[in-house]
């Protein structure tokens, strides 16, 4: 199925310039374990419980400051503000390191992030939050190499010599549509215990439609992505716990329109849900002259 349409650009990720360096590989770089299922997961729609104002403002190009402010019963509640800067600036091109801060100011919990490219093909990324003064640091950190045919990932949550947990996936293109790989879990409690978990990964991809699968000792995941139509995407997730020995399915799906899209899900626990986003059109205030005149 050729794409002649385009989908408009609509609520891109926070902050979209962190795609910094055009893709350096051949076309066949597999992405990474995490991103395996990332065709069928985003579209899902995503539900806000409570009220969720957010608000940013670009000082310059590699510089963005921003306010929200949330009432929600299973998100944290309440004023933050922060912002992004980019320290690398050539011409009309941003480069890493990039910084972000978010700071709650009644309760002093802060989240704060950087990331750097010190060559296109490597990355790093490390993220830390303190819920709020009395509580502990939580901290994590990414080294990335993504070359012509393979992904190498390396994840470290809270790690010390107490506790902590890390991961670490290979995904490599065997083929034009056939991704394999796998991932090691190391999980520690105190020093003298050590749980070793591994888990497989497979992907097969065409233009306008994917399967990918994991499995471990914990349990299965499956995810279909197929585009129906230029403007119709849909997906089908199915996953498996061997602890709890349960099974849920889950059918999501995504109609674009020229300014606006729909987004839908239902699941076997027969959980539903609908969300419809538009852009709103914003008058310039040289539009604004003209229509007066």
């Amino acid at each position: 199925m050729k794409n002649e349409w385009c989908p408009p650009k609509l609520f891109s990720e926070f902050p979209p310039f962190f795609q910094l360096y055009p893709s350096t590989s051949k076309g066949l770089n597999p992405g990474s374990v995490q991103q395996l299922h990332y065709l069928a997961g985003r579209l899902k729609p995503q539900f806000i419980d409570g009220l969720l104002m957010d608000y940013s403002h670009r000082l310059a190009p590699n510089k963005i400051i921003s306010t929200n402010w949330a009432l929600s019963h299973n998100q944290p509640a309440g004023f933050r503000f922060g912002g992004i800067y980019t320290i690398g600036m050539s011409e009309k091109e941003l480069k890493t390191p990039a910084i972000h801060v978010s700071i709650n100011p009644s309760t002093l919990s802060t989240s704060m992030g950087i990331l750097f490219f010190p060559v296109p093909w490597l990355r790093f990324e490390a993220d830390m939050q303190r819920a709020a003064s009395e509580l502990p640091l939580y901290t994590t950190a990414t080294v990335e190499y993504r070359g012509d045919l393979s992904t190498i990932t390396s994840n470290l949550y809270n790690v010390s010599t107490e506790f902590g947990r890390s991961t670490f996936s290979f995904l490599r293109s065997v083929s034009e549509h056939i991704a394999l790989g796998g991932e090691l879990l190391l999980e520690w409690a105190d020093p003298t215990s050590l749980m070793v978990d591994t888990a497989f990964a497979a992907r097969y991809k065409e233009d306008d439609f994917s399967i990918a699968a994991t499995a471990s000792r914990q349990g299965v995941d499956v995810s279909f992505w197929q585009r129906l139509h230029p403007k119709i995407e849909m997906s089908t997730m199915w996953a498996w716990q061997r602890k709890t020995q349960k099974s849920v399915g889950t059918v999501s799906y995504k109609w674009d329109f020229d300014d606006s899209y729909v987004k839908g899900m239902f699941d076997s626990n027969l959980s539903v849900g609908f969300m419809y986003a538009r852009k709103l059109a914003v008058v310039s205030r040289k539009d604004r002259k003209e229509q007066l005149n």
